[in-house]
């Protein structure tokens, strides 16, 4: 039987270069938005373009530039739930939790609608998400994985990133959690598993694991 096909669109949102995803299964209308980030029209003229309806908006933390664009989706498709992790979701509503306030631009986003923890599934627009807490950039990071298709794919935020890991130095980051967390939940994935991280480009687990210099298995 023929195995889904995932239709992926990066959008990038400035000024912190950060990837806000849109993912969606072929023939289908309805999608999964990640991490909209601080240029939110650009997301909602590309889903308006393709004519398609998000059934969910997926934070993987709750740092402001992934959670910039909540907002003005929740604005334009109210009925669309919002998922972010437990331990992150009050950073949804403290412009200093979520860092937005030390840029001297503070911002809120709606309150969510799913609180998701580590080994919870979420189903949306045909995916079956599994949910994975790592923490360590921020105390409620979550990643979602999805193994419909070979190879699986987990949009992994600020966890890690092609050659380098996620910052350690928030008030609640914790770099010891962050290597753990990376090398628990990640490493332990298929080789070819691809990682979409929240700022730059795509890589693998298994790219990762060889030559990553902060998180590799080759390092201690």
């Amino acid at each position: 039987m023929k195995q889904p096909d995932l239709q992926l669109t990066t959008i990038l949102s400035h000024p912190f270069e950060q990837n806000s995803y849109i993912a969606k299964l072929r023939d289908r209308t309805d999608c999964v938005v990640i991490d909209p980030g601080l240029e939110p029209d650009n997301i909602i003229r590309h889903l308006e373009l393709q004519h398609l309806t998000p059934a969910a908006i997926l934070n993987t933390h709750g740092h402001s530039d992934h959670i910039g664009g909540n907002a003005a989706l929740k604005k334009r498709w109210p009925d669309c739930p919002l998922v972010i992790g437990t331990g992150d979701a009050p950073k949804l509503t403290d412009p200093w939790l979520n860092l937005s306030a030390g840029f001297g631009a503070p911002l809120v986003s709606p309150t969510a609608d799913f609180l998701v923890n580590d080994g919870d599934t979420y189903e949306a627009a045909g995916f079956e998400w599994q949910v994975r807490t790592i923490p360590g950039h921020s105390v409620g990071h979550v990643v979602y994985l999805w193994e419909g298709q070979e190879p699986p794919v987990v949009f992994v935020g600020d966890v890690i990133f092609a050659g380098s890991v996620g910052r350690s130095d928030f008030p609640d980051g914790d770099q010891r959690a962050l290597i753990f967390g990376i090398r628990s939940k990640l490493f332990t994935l298929p080789d070819e598993t691809i990682l979409w991280p929240g700022h730059g480009e795509s890589t693998t687990v298994g790219h990762e694991k060889r030559t990553n210099p902060f998180a590799g298995l080759g390092t201690r």
